[in-house]
């Protein structure tokens, strides 16, 4: 079950038990609410997945890395950093700081 947690700066957002189809809604709606709720980064963990040799199978891994790759994510994100299991997102805040936490349900 994917989780969200948030501590007013930065949005961490965990893929784990998400299917790709999922992942991918997820992680636009948290890159342009955090960064409409004035939040600097945000951090996707997406686990090591692994894929097919022949490139057949889609992973939450290469579905977040393709959002990024395509341009999809331009409007909110102003820096990627790539880590073990996991992206970190410079956002482009787009307003002021909203003390009010983000949720998972905020997103779907």
């Amino acid at each position: 079950m994917p989780h969200l947690s948030d501590d007013g700066l930065s949005v961490t957002l965990d893929l784990h038990g998400a299917r790709v189809p999922e992942a991918e809604g997820l992680v636009l709606a948290a890159a342009e609410l955090a960064a409409e709720c004035g939040r600097s980064t945000l951090r996707v963990v997406h686990g090591a997945s692994t894929t097919d040799w022949d490139g057949g199978n889609r992973t939450v891994k290469t579905a977040v890395l393709a959002l990024l790759s395509s341009g999809d994510l331009d409007a909110w994100v102003a820096s990627a950093h790539h880590a073990e299991g996991a992206v970190l997102l410079g956002l482009r805040p787009l307003g002021p700081p909203d003390r009010e936490p983000l949720t998972l349900a905020e997103l779907r």
